[in-house]
């Protein structure tokens, strides 16, 4: 299972990242996804991912990424998400959750190959839980999420990244990375990924969510960060 678009290499890959946002989605065009032949690729792709999943078939480098970040991180809690029904490879490292009176803190080393394009990413995510708030429409927001670069409580964060752009360079030769804060931070109006309800109050959605995974796109109160 390959992606169909392969993109170039070298410079900022921000224009051809939305060129293949308009290959598989009907941008600016006010059709539903299901209406638009490269949404119906997208999807092809998804199924077939699922399949091969069931059918314990996947591609042998899909198949190797997860043993090696299982043996790499078996310190940690490593969590597959290979059957998230989006186009896809998605794992996660979780680390032992930090609690103060106050607030928990939690965080995951995260790594997103997409099956659209021929790029992957690498981001820490820091969820920070606040015991003593209550969620609600007139409360303060009781969790908040940012996802960057580097984490200070976590010792030798960016050798993990290392070691995890290696590992996904081993097995997908063909794959460059893109750095989480391009995909993030940067939004196209006029459509809708995969996955994600057609909100007519939510008019932009991120390259993120359209080519790598569909989470976060409902947190308003993501925070970016290098």
């Amino acid at each position: 299972m390959v992606p169909e678009i392969k993109i170039s290499v070298g410079g900022n890959p921000f224009f051809d990242l939305v060129k293949v946002v308009y290959q598989y989605y009907p941008i600016g065009t006010q059709d539903v996804n299901e209406a638009f032949p490269g949404y119906s690729k997208l999807t092809a792709i998804v199924k077939d991912k699922i399949e091969r999943l069931m059918s314990n078939t996947l591609p042998a480098a899909a198949s190797k990424l997860d043993s090696d970040i299982q043996n790499s991180f078996n310190d940690f809690t490593v969590l597959n998400s290979y059957h998230h029904q989006f186009p896809n490879y998605a794992m996660d490292i979780r680390f032992p959750k930090i609690e103060y009176p106050e607030v928990d803190l939690n965080y995951k080393l995260s790594v997103r190959i997409s099956l659209l394009t021929n790029h992957y990413t690498i981001f820490f995510e820091e969820l920070i839980f606040h015991k003593n708030l209550k969620a609600g429409p007139n409360q303060a927001v009781s969790m908040s999420f940012t996802v960057s670069s580097s984490i200070g409580h976590i010792a030798n964060a960016e050798n993990m990244v290392q070691k995890l752009k290696t590992i996904v360079e081993s097995n997908f030769p063909d794959y460059k990375f893109v750095n989480h804060r391009l995909l993030f931070c940067r939004k196209i109006e006029g459509g809708y990924p995969h996955g994600a309800d057609r909100n007519p109050f939510k008019k932009e959605f991120s390259l993120y969510n359209f080519l790598f995974d569909n989470e976060y796109e409902v947190f308003g109160d993501l925070n970016v960060v290098g």
